[in-house]
C-alpha cells in the first residue's frame, strides 16, 4: 500500500466460511471497535492452529484480545451480542455473489487471485493494473 499510496485502494471483506471462522470474524470486528482490528486480524492469522478447530473459540479468542490489551469483557459482550453477526452476513453473501469460496482471494479490479501471492508478484501486478487503467483514460 505505502508503494502505491494514492493511486489504490485497499478493501477488505473478511469472509467466515464456517462457524467457527465467523465468531472469529466477529471477534476481530468488536477488536475494530477498539481500535485493534488489524492487530487481531494479525493475531488471528499468526495463532490460527490455536483457534481454529476449537468448537467454541470464544474463550480463546478473549486471551489474544488480553494480550493486545483490549477490554476482553467488552469484546466478549459484543460477540454475544450478535451485533457484528449482520455485517458478517452482509460479507459473506457478497462474496457467494463473487464466487470466493476460498480465502485468501484478492481482486486487483476485474482480475481474481485464489491463494496467497508472493509480495513481487503483487507489486507486479498492481503496476501492470494501474498502467492498463491510466491507458484506458487517455
Amino acid at each position: 500500500m505505502q508503494r502505491f499510496e494514492g493511486q489504490v485502494q485497499f478493501v477488505l471483506y473478511p469472509i467466515a466460511l464456517n462457524p467457527i471462522s465467523e465468531v472469529a470474524t466477529q471477534a476481530a470486528l468488536c477488536a475494530g471497535e477498539q481500535g485493534k482490528f488489524w492487530e487481531f486480524h494479525h493475531m488471528l492469522f499468526r495463532r490460527q492452529e490455536l483457534w481454529n478447530r476449537i468448537a467454541a473459540p470464544l474463550e480463546r479468542l478473549s486471551e489474544f484480545a488480553r494480550d493486545l490489551h483490549l477490554d476482553t469483557t467488552a469484546l466478549k459482550s459484543c460477540v454475544e451480542s450478535g451485533r457484528m453477526q449482520s455485517l458478517v452476513k452482509q460479507d459473506k453473501t457478497y462474496a457467494e455473489q463473487l464466487q470466493v469460496n476460498s480465502t485468501p482471494t484478492l481482486f486487483i479490479n476485474t482480475q481474481r487471485f485464489v491463494g496467497s501471492l508472493p509480495e513481487g508478484d503483487l507489486v507486479r501486478l498492481i503496476g501492470e493494473e494501474l498502467k492498463h487503467v491510466q491507458r484506458a483514460g487517455q
